[in-house]
C-alpha cells in the first residue's frame, strides 16, 4: 500500500472514531436546539442580578472622591450591604457598611487619598448583603496619576532625632566628653 492510501486511511478513520464519540450536545439540550424556533414555551428568564454596583467614573487619581452606587433586588430586611475595596496587588484599602434606603439603593463615598492608595492600576470594589454568594457583586476601575510621596520619617520622628541629638551634645560638653566617670 502506498504512503498516500495508508494517510487516506488513517484520516478516514479518525474521523469516523470523532464522529462516532463526540456526542451531539445541541441535540441532548432543549435550549440549545432549535426544531421549531417559534415555540418559546420551554425558554427560561434569566433572573435578574441580586446585587449591582456601579461608581461614577473609570478613572480616578490620588486626590479624588469615588461614588459608588448600588442597589439590591429583594433585600434582606435589615441587613446592611458590606463594601471592600482591593487594591491591584490584592490588598484592602477600604472596608465599610452601608444602610440601604426603601428602594434597595445605597450609596457609599469613597476618597482616594492616604497611604493605603500609592499602588496605580486596576482597584476591585466588591459588594454582599448576606452570606449567600447570589448577592455578591463588584467592579473595577483604574486609579493613575502620580502618587503622593510617603516620608520614611514623620513630624514626630524628626522632633524625637533633634531632642536627641542636643542631648547627646549638652552631656558631652558636661562632662568633658568622658563617658567613664572619675573616681
Amino acid at each position: 500500500m502506498s504512503t498516500h492510501k495508508e494517510y487516506a486511511l488513517i484520516a478516514i478513520l479518525a474521523t469516523a472514531a470523532v464522529v462516532g464519540v463526540v456526542p451531539a450536545f445541541a441535540a441532548d439540550n432543549p435550549y440549545l436546539a432549535c426544531p421549531d424556533c417559534n415555540d418559546t414555551s420551554n425558554i427560561q428568564q434569566i433572573p435578574p442580578i441580586a446585587i449591582t454596583v456601579t461608581t461614577d467614573k473609570p478613572v480616578y487619581d490620588h486626590n479624588s472622591q469615588i461614588m459608588i452606587t448600588g442597589h439590591v433586588a429583594n433585600p434582606y430586611p435589615g441587613q446592611d450591604v458590606a463594601i471592600k475595596v482591593t487594591s491591584p496587588s490584592g490588598n484592602v484599602v477600604t472596608a465599610a457598611q452601608v444602610t440601604l434606603d426603601n428602594n434597595g439603593d445605597f450609596t457609599k463615598s469613597v476618597s482616594t487619598v492616604g497611604n493605603l492608595w500609592f499602588e496605580n492600576g486596576q482597584y476591585t470594589i466588591t459588594v454582599q448583603q448576606g452570606d449567600e454568594q447570589a448577592r455578591v457583586n463588584s467592579a473595577v476601575f483604574q486609579l493613575a496619576g502620580e502618587a503622593p510621596a510617603i516620608p520614611e520619617f514623620g513630624p514626630i520622628a524628626a522632633l524625637v532625632l533633634a531632642i536627641a541629638i542636643v542631648s547627646i551634645i549638652a552631656v558631652s560638653a558636661k562632662t568633658g566628653l568622658r563617658f567613664m566617670p572619675k573616681y
